[in-house]
């Protein structure tokens, strides 16, 4: 599937969720359906050239459940008031080589650069990443900016702790 950016896809044009998909540093949910039932991941992602790029350790539980050309869901929305987002199906690939670049283009998307003890941690073992593509076969936004004018926002999570 081609994102068109005059296309309407749920509330947002397709140059809306581009930009969406490009500027917010938000982790995607990916849904996978596994031999012992669903599995449920977030992942850093970037976009580009139509699909969703991440990556994972090759001998993870994601990268061993994900078979060439299967299925996934995927979520990407915010977690505080106002709602909004963009949700879609799409076709999994693995690339076994290049997890390295695409891990410190990870790193500098969600943390800003790669000058700190998560990022050389997970450098140190970049070797064993793969990159994971996701080709979208379906995707739709919502936005409930404008109903939810009125609603108090309170931050993620919520609950308390134990100590």
């Amino acid at each position: 599937m081609i994102v068109n950016n005059d296309s309407r896809y749920g509330t947002w044009t397709g140059a809306e969720i581009e930009q969406f998909l490009t500027t917010t540093s938000i982790p995607m949910r990916i849904s996978v359906t596994t031999a012992n039932g669903p599995l449920i991941v977030p992942l850093w992602y970037t976009y580009r050239d139509q699909r969703l790029w991440a990556c994972s350790p090759k001998d993870s539980l994601l990268a061993r459940s994900l078979i060439p050309d299967s299925n996934i869901a995927f979520d990407i929305s915010t977690n505080d008031i106002p709602y909004k987002g963009v949700r879609g199906r799409g076709q999994f690939a693995r690339i076994d080589s290049g997890g390295r670049q695409q891990l410190q283009e990870l790193l500098t998307r969600y943390l800003g650069d790669t000058d700190n003890d998560l990022s050389q941690w997970l450098l140190s073992r970049a070797d064993h990443e793969a990159i994971l593509t996701f080709r979208i076969s379906w995707i739709t936004s919502w936005d409930f900016t404008a109903r939810m004018q009125d609603v108090a926002r309170r931050p993620a999570g919520g609950g308390n702790l134990p100590e």
